[in-house]
């Protein structure tokens, strides 16, 4: 019972109590307001002195556009380094309700790249207010000027670290970023204050052994498919030429159509044989025996392409004038008939 009567007594004079918050550069904080408060007393972190940031019977006392009460909080946006300190909530006796402490911080980010490769940043800060500074690694007192007031800064070309273009709405980037640009780099305000670090470690580019390795093995497969294409050619150009040696070595051959009968050997015709003067100079008269009718004998498909002589058809031959050849190349009888009638030699 006598814990319960000291806090109910607690309650009713408003127990105060602290709390303590760190937030990053821009964000919003809320704080929720007791409903006894009537003043909100801010102190700087590296100040004694305090000010009166919100009175409840006068809620527009406080000049700051981007602290006021919402419901029962009262709000502070866009936090910078400024707003770091203690709000002490005081009743309308003066008596302490809470106090909040607040610890307002740039925001960090940390990269690693490889030289050549692009480096890039931004931050939510309106151009004009855009402060961009460089720290080298190698020394971290000296203080390279980027960007002032939304500008890029034309005496940077001048460092070990250039190279860089503007970018919207508060940053900067960088297409080939060099080892010398090791080091970190700072986004302020117009009133100097911090609201972002940028932790920058530029490496040594280094091949990698397994692209090296399928590098090599693409040029082995490369080589490979030109030997290959080079043999094929050479085959093919060789046997090309022994098909030609072949060709013009091999005996030239007729070819003749075969329409389903034997071939028959044609002899070329012999030219009409006109005798140019007279080869008996006052012939007598002579009865000549009857001509004979003359026919060639009928083909058969297994008939010799050489012409057969006739048994019964005789031939005429001067006599004293022995010819092995016939009178005409159309003759084909073997039977000889000897006149001397015809012998005036």
């Amino acid at each position: 019972m006598l814990l319960l009567l000291l806090m109910g007594a607690s309650f009713g004079v408003g127990l105060s109590y602290d709390s303590y918050n760190e937030l990053d550069y821009g964000t919003t904080y809320k704080m929720l307001l007791h409903r006894n408060a009537q003043y909100i007393a801010f102190r700087p972190e590296y100040d004694s002195n305090a000010v009166i940031l919100w009175e409840r019977n006068n809620p527009s006392a406080s000049d700051n556009s981007r602290q006021k009460v919402m419901g029962s909080y009262y709000v502070i946006s866009n936090l910078t380094q400024r707003d770091s300190g203690h709000y002490i909530i005081r009743d309308s006796a003066q008596n302490i309700l809470s106090t909040r402490t607040i610890v307002v911080v740039a925001s960090t980010k940390s990269d690693a790249v490889s030289t050549g490769k692009e480096f890039s940043f931004t931050f939510d800060l309106e151009p004009k207010f855009c402060n961009i500074y460089f720290f080298p690694k190698s020394d971290s007192e000296v203080r390279n000027d980027i960007v002032h007031q939304g500008r890029l800064q034309k005496s940077l070309d001048e460092s070990d670290c250039s190279g860089f273009e503007l970018l919207k709405p508060c940053g900067i980037s960088n297409k080939a970023i060099q080892r010398s640009c090791s080091g970190h780099f700072e986004v302020r305000d117009q009133n100097g204050d911090k609201a972002l670090v940028v932790m920058l470690h530029v490496e040594t580019k280094h091949y990698d052994p397994s692209y090296l390795a399928i590098a090599i093995a693409a040029c082995l497969a490369a080589l490979f498919c030109c030997c290959c294409v080079k043999c094929c050619c050479c085959g093919k150009r060789s046997s090309e030429n022994d098909d030609s040696k072949t060709s013009a070595a091999r005996p030239a051959m007729h070819h003749h159509a075969y329409d389903g009968e034997p071939a028959r050997t044609h002899y070329p015709a012999q030219p009409s044989y006109t005798p140019t003067g007279p080869l008996i100079h006052h012939p007598p008269a002579v009865n000549m025996p009857p001509a004979f009718e003359i026919s060639a004998p009928a083909e058969k498909e297994d008939a010799p392409t050489v012409p057969l002589c006739s048994d019964h058809e005789p031939r005429f031959e001067v006599k004293g004038l022995t010819s092995t050849l016939p009178l005409s190349s159309d003759s084909g009888f073997c039977d000889v008939y000897t006149s001397d009638k015809l012998n005036y030699l």
